[in-house]
């Protein structure tokens, strides 16, 4: 997956630029950003520590530049997805019945990443859990550019979906408690695995959680909840 975040370019100087990001991501998710050296990210990827400088100007912008890689990455995620829920929200023609399919799809496309991820896919989720917990200058790269977009939208549908005004605090934090369905399976994983007596979760559970998402979808879009 690493290759995916950050493609091989035919430019010699575009591949030691490559090794670069995927040492950050490798080192800086394991040991955080403050805790891993700039050696220790050159050693692993094969360069000097000069070439850091030489190919991003500092560590904060390699860390900037591995943050723009992992956001390009969750958004080819959701690419095909996403541009038809745009294109049909910027048309004004989505009805409750569509929007909840589409609702549902995007979840689906969230827990499915994650069940699939491997390795690679945990040392991203370590970063992103990093950047929430706690954000550091470099966070409006992720929100500005990828979660604030795909959020908007997914309340969008919501709103659709209920009849209700997409800009209301209640419909933002409703699709974000949606949202927080989905990640918790990969943020608090240990627990789950631990407490279904399994070594990991598998495509099994990831429809079996996809369909719990799906029935609390139809719930809160089928009938109001309770004041």
């Amino acid at each position: 997956m690493s290759a995916k975040i950050f493609p091989v370019q035919a430019n010699k100087g575009e591949r030691a630029r490559q090794r670069l990001l995927i040492a950050a991501l490798e080192k800086i998710s394991e040991k955080g950003y403050d805790t891993a050296s700039v050696r220790e990210i050159a050693d692993a990827a094969g360069q000097n520590v000069a070439a850091i400088a030489y190919y991003f100007g500092s560590k904060k912008k390699l860390y900037a530049a591995l943050l723009e890689g992992v956001g390009s990455h969750i958004r080819g995620i959701f690419s095909d997805l996403d541009e038809t829920v745009r294109q049909r929200l910027e048309a004004g023609t989505l009805e409750p019945a569509e929007a909840i399919r589409l609702l549902k799809a995007m979840l689906r496309a969230m827990v499915g990443v994650q069940m699939g991820g491997g390795g690679d896919f945990e040392k991203l989720h370590r970063i992103m859990v990093h950047e929430q917990t706690t954000p550091s200058d470099c966070f409006p790269i992720l929100y500005d550019k990828t979660l604030r977009p795909l959020h908007e939208r997914f309340t969008s549908l919501l709103a659709i979906a209920r009849g209700e005004d997409p800009t209301s605090p209640e419909v933002i934090l409703r699709a974000h408690a949606l949202f927080g369905q989905a990640i918790s399976f990969t943020w608090v994983r240990p627990t789950i695995v631990r407490r279904l007596g399994v070594r990991q979760l598998d495509a099994t559970h990831a429809a079996t959680i996809s369909a719990l998402i799906e029935d609390h979808i139809d719930l809160i879009c089928n009938r109001p909840s309770t004041p």
